[in-house]
């Protein structure tokens, strides 16, 4: 199919882990993915549609995000959007490795954090907010277990911007709604990406009911889920996607 005829995705965060499962999940259902990173295409990466369908957008950079928005709208030339998945995130560490906890977090951090994670969503959301209305597409919000626990590992800024995120995620199924836009969440456990700390295998999988971690295509396939029409009265949920972790 010609990119007119294809759904369309924008996904931030694309190059690893969850994002880049999902790129594949969506691109092998036939999906047109714009990706979206603070990092230019790289050369080497296999991927055909990469150098036509990315954008370099710093989230952290809010006039430049501001612009870039405007920018994307024009590549979608007039189409509506079938999907938003704000997957793009921070967590910054200490130089020791070791969680930041909220009086060890410098404000610049927490500014930067919240900033990227919290504050970019709802940015590009209210950006595409016309072409999501058009088709009545969806937005899947990328939280966390740390949104809804004090985590091991995970730092205070991080676990509260994602905390905010899902209460955003009801507010903008509130709003949203109304257009025919649905908002959700997916809140991933321990999956196995590169953002995991080191111990986190040998210390929690234990704790975890499955006793293993999760993949980012396990992840990918839920976000294709909430993106489909077998969700299509699903709206304002978060799906935590965590092998049984609850205690």
């Amino acid at each position: 199919m010609d990119n007119e005829q294809r759904k369309i995705l924008v996904l931030t965060g694309a190059s690893r882990g969850i994002g880049h499962a999902t790129v594949k999940r969506f691109s092998s259902a036939g999906w047109r993915v714009i990706t979206c990173s603070r990092h230019a295409f790289p050369e080497d990466c296999p991927w055909e549609a990469g150098p036509e369908d990315h954008m370099q957008i710093d989230l952290a950079d809010v006039e430049s995000l501001t612009h870039q928005v405007e920018v994307l709208r024009k590549k979608l030339k007039g189409a509506g959007l079938n999907a938003l998945v704000n997957n793009a995130a921070v967590s910054p560490k200490a130089f020791s490795g070791k969680r930041l906890d909220s009086i060890s977090t410098e404000m610049a951090d927490w500014r930067h954090v919240f900033q990227v994670n919290f504050f970019g969503p709802i940015m590009l959301a209210r950006g595409l907010f016309k072409e999501l209305k058009k088709i009545h597409g969806t937005v899947v919000n990328v939280t966390s277990i740390a949104g809804g626990r004090v985590h091991p590992f995970a730092g205070t800024a991080y676990a509260t911007s994602k905390a905010a995120l899902a209460s955003l995620t009801r507010e903008m199924a509130s709003d949203f709604g109304p257009h025919g836009i649905r908002v959700n969440a997916i809140a991933p456990g321990e999956i196995k990406t590169s953002i995991l700390s080191p111990n986190t295998e040998k210390k929690l999988v234990p704790e975890i009911p499955m006793r293993r971690l999760g993949t980012p295509e396990e992840v990918a396939k839920t976000i294709y889920f909430l993106c489909s029409e077998q969700s299509s009265y699903v709206n304002g949920a978060e799906i935590h996607i965590n092998g049984g972790q609850h205690a």
